[in-house]
C-alpha cells in the first residue's frame, strides 16, 4: 500500500539543496551516523502536523482569508529543537533580508494519481514558524482535507515503561504518541486493538510467541482505573508484568500494536531492530511489511541492520549521505552487484572512500597500536569505522584469491573480486591488502588501484614478538612484593627458555646455547633469522598457556590480545618495514578523512 509516494525536501536540517526520496513500501533509509536519517522521517512528521494544524486552522476561512498558520515551537513534539531556527539547514533562516524557503513536499496518493502537496515554512523568531500550502495547491482543499486526514506518526524507540499506566481515551493516546511518549500508551494500544478486535489480538499474540517465545496475557483494565498486561516465560510459573520485559519486546509489541489499532497509516520508525539479535531482524522486516500491507498501512523504517538492507535491495532502499540521497533499489546496475556481496558493503565503501583487506580483526588491532606507539600520522586519522574486511585464514595457500570470510558478509568472493565489483559503481574507490607473508616469498604489488602489501616476515607479530619482550611482560604482572614472587620468576624464564630451545632452535641445545650467550645484536640477529618463517604469534600464545598451567593462573595474553605487547616494545627496535606499512595506511585513510563522499560513476 502506498499512502504516500514520494518525499522531497530543502533547507530542512541534513538537507539543503533538495533531495527526493521514494516512498515505496516499506521505504528503508540507510546511511551513517548524522546523515539524515532521521531527519528524513521528522520531515514526514513535520510535513504531516503543519498540514493538518493548517487545515484545522484554515479549513471554514475563505480563499482570501487563507495565510499561513503559526505553529508554536513547543507543539512540533515529533521534531524536537531549542529553536525554531534549526529546523532550517545551518540554521540560516534569511539571506539578507530574504527568507531562505523551508519546503517539505509529499507524493500523496488521491483519486488514483500521485500529487505533490509542499508545505512551505518561515521563520518567526525562536519559537515560532509560519506554515501553509504552496500557491499552486491552496484552493484545493478536498487534496488537502484529504492529506490532512493521513494518520502520520513517528514511534521513536521505547524508553522506561512504566510499571502501572493508566486508562486513556483515543485522543489522548494520540497526543501522547505525537509527544514520542510511547512508553504511556503501550498498554492503551494494546487494549484499543483487543476492544476493536479479538481476532486481531489473537494475531499480536501469535506474533510475539513466535519472536520471543513468550505467552501474552489479555489486557485488563483494573478497579484502579489502569491497565495490566502481563505475560509468562517457558519453565516460569508466575506471571510477569510487560515492564519486566526487555527493550526489543517492548518495542516490537509497541509496532504491532500501533499498525493494528491505526490501520489505513503511514508509520515511521526509528531503528525497531535495535535491540534485536541479527536473527531476528529479517522477521521484523518482513513482518512489518506484511502486516501493514493487510491494514492498508505504510511503513518507513531508519536501519543500520545488514540483514534489513539486503531484504530492502529488491523494494526501496535509499542511500542518506551528508543530507544527500540516493536510490539503490532504483538503479539496477548497483542493484545486481551488490547481491553478490551485501547492500553494506557498498554503504561502507562510499562513505569511506577506500575498502582495507587484512587477515582478521587482530590485524587491524596490531596495526593501530603499532601506529600508535610510533606516534605515526594515521593514528589521528584512525576511528572506529574502519572499512576492513577480512580473509579467511584456513587456506593452505591463504592469499588474494582465498575468500572473505562469510561472518563479514564477503559471500564467497575473493578480495579481488570483492573490490573490482566495488569499483565498477564506485570508480574513485581506493584499496589496500596488508597480508601475512606465511613463510612464502610473496611480493608486494603497489602499482594498482588495490595495492596488495604482503610483510616481508611471516606475519605482524614477528616485528615486535622477542623473547625479552615476552619475559618482561609476563613478570611485570606479577606482584614482586609477592610470598611467591621468585618462583613465578624462575618459572618464566624456564618456560620461555624451554619453548626457544623447542620451537626455533627445534631442540639443538648448542645453538640455543649460542644464542643465549651471544650480545644483544648478534642475538637479535639469530632470532630474526630463527623466526623468519615461524608463527610468532602462535609462539607467543603457546608460552602464556604453559606459563598459566606452570604457575595455576590464568593466561595472562590470547592471541587476539597480542596487540597489548606493542605498548611495551622499545622504538629503536620496531624495523623500517611497520613505518611503510603504516605509510601506506596514512596514503589510504588520511585522503578519505576529508573526502566529500566517493560518488558513483565518476573518476
Amino acid at each position: 500500500m502506498r499512502l504516500l509516494h514520494y518525499l522531497e525536501i530543502e533547507n530542512f536540517k541534513r538537507f539543503g539543496e533538495q533531495q527526493r526520496i521514494e516512498l515505496a513500501h516499506p521505504a528503508v533509509l540507510i546511511g551513517p551516523n548524522n546523515c539524515g536519517k532521521t531527519s528524513a522521517i521528522q520531515a514526514l512528521a513535520l510535513w504531516s502536523q503543519a498540514l493538518r494544524t493548517w487545515y484545522d486552522t484554515r479549513k471554514d476561512s475563505s480563499a482570501k482569508e487563507r495565510t499561513a498558520t503559526g505553529l508554536n515551537r513547543l507543539n512540533i513534539v515529533a521534531v524536537p529543537v531549542q529553536r525554531t531556527r534549526f529546523f532550517w539547514h545551518n540554521t540560516q533562516v534569511r539571506t539578507g533580508t530574504k527568507d531562505v524557503s523551508l519546503v517539505i513536499t509529499v507524493g500523496v496518493e488521491f483519486k488514483g494519481q500521485v500529487v505533490a502537496l509542499p508545505m512551505r515554512f518561515r521563520n518567526q523568531g525562536d519559537e515560532l514558524v509560519y506554515c501553509t500550502p504552496d500557491h499552486s495547491i491552496i484552493g484545493d482543499m478536498e487534496l488537502i482535507r484529504h492529506a490532512a486526514m493521513l494518520k502520520v506518526e513517528l514511534l521513536y524507540p521505547m524508553s522506561g515503561l512504566e510499571t502501572e499506566e493508566p486508562l486513556l481515551q483515543p485522543g489522548r493516546i494520540d497526543v501522547l504518541l505525537g509527544q514520542g511518549q510511547t512508553a504511556q500508551v503501550l498498554r492503551n494500544l494494546c487494549l484499543m486493538v483487543v476492544r476493536s478486535s479479538a481476532e486481531d489480538w489473537q494475531r499480536i499474540t501469535s506474533l510475539m510467541h513466535r519472536l520471543f517465545n513468550v505467552e501474552l496475557s489479555q489486557p485488563i483494565e483494573t478497579t484502579r482505573g489502569s491497565i495490566e498486561l502481563q505475560y509468562r516465560q517457558p519453565g516460569v510459573k508466575e506471571t510477569l508484568d510487560v515492564s519486566s520485559s526487555g527493550r526489543g519486546f517492548q518495542q516490537m509489541l509497541l509496532i504491532f500494536a500501533y499498525l493494528y489499532s491505526h490501520k489505513k497509516s503511514v508509520l515511521l520508525v526509528d531503528e525497531p531492530d535495535a535491540h534485536l539479535e541479527i536473527l531476528r531482524q529479517k522477521q521484523v522486516y518482513v513482518l512489518l511489511r506484511d502486516i501493514a500491507s493487510e491494514n492498508g498501512s505504510q511503513v518507513v523504517l531508519v536501519t543500520h541492520s545488514e540483514v534489513i538492507l539486503d531484504e530492502a535491495l529488491e523494494n526501496n532502499l535509499t542511500l542518506l549521505l551528508d543530507g544527500k540521497a540516493d536510490d539503490l533499489a532504483g538503479k539496477q546496475d548497483i542493484r545486481n552487484s551488490l547481491k553478490h556481496f551485501g547492500a553494506e558493503h557498498y554503504v561502507k565503501a562510499r562513505e569511506r572512500g577506500y575498502v582495507l583487506y587484512v587477515e582478521g580483526g587482530t590485524d587491524v588491532d596490531m596495526l593501530r597500536a603499532l601506529a600508535q606507539r610510533m606516534d605515526h600520522p594515521v593514528a589521528a586519522a584512525w576511528d572506529e569505522r574502519i572499512n576492513s574486511f577480512y580473509v579467511q585464514n584456513n587456506y593452505p595457500d591463504q592469499d588474494m584469491d582465498a575468500e572473505l570470510e562469510r561472518v563479514e558478509g564477503g559471500f564467497g568472493v575473493t578480495p579481488q573480486q570483492h573490490f573490482n565489483g566495488l569499483r565498477n559503481l564506485l570508480p574513485q574507490l581506493k584499496g589496500l591488502a596488508i597480508l601475512d607473508n606465511d613463510g612464502r616469498n610473496r611480493k608486494s604489488q603497489l602499482n594498482d588501484a588495490l595495492q596488495v602489501a604482503y610483510w616481508k616476515r611471516y606475519e605482524a607479530e614477528n616485528y615486535f614478538i622477542t623473547p625479552e619482550l615476552l619475559r618482561n611482560y609476563a613478570k611485570a604482572q606479577f606482584p614482586s612484593n609477592d610470598l611467591f614472587a621468585q618462583q613465578t620468576q624462575q618459572a618464566i624464564d624456564e618456560v620461555l627458555n624451554d619453548l626457544v630451545l623447542e620451537q626455533v632452535f627445534e631442540n639443538a641445545k648448542a645453538d640455543f646455547n649460542a644464542w643465549a650467550q651471544a650480545n644483544a645484536e648478534v642475538a637479535r640477529v639469530l632470532w630474526e633469522a630463527k623466526t623468519e618463517r615461524l608463527k610468532l604469534s602462535a609462539f607467543a600464545e603457546e608460552f602464556f598457556r604453559r606459563l598459566s598451567v606452570r604457575t595455576g593462573g590464568q593466561m595472562l595474553l590470547r592471541k587476539g590480545e597480542l596487540h597489548r605487547l606493542i605498548d611495551h616494545v622499545s622504538l629503536p627496535s620496531i624495523p623500517t618495514e611497520v613505518k611503510e606499512k603504516l605509510d601506506l595506511l596514512a596514503q589510504l585513510f588520511c585522503p578519505a578523512a576529508s573526502h566529500e563522499e566517493v560518488e558513483p560513476g565518476k573518476s
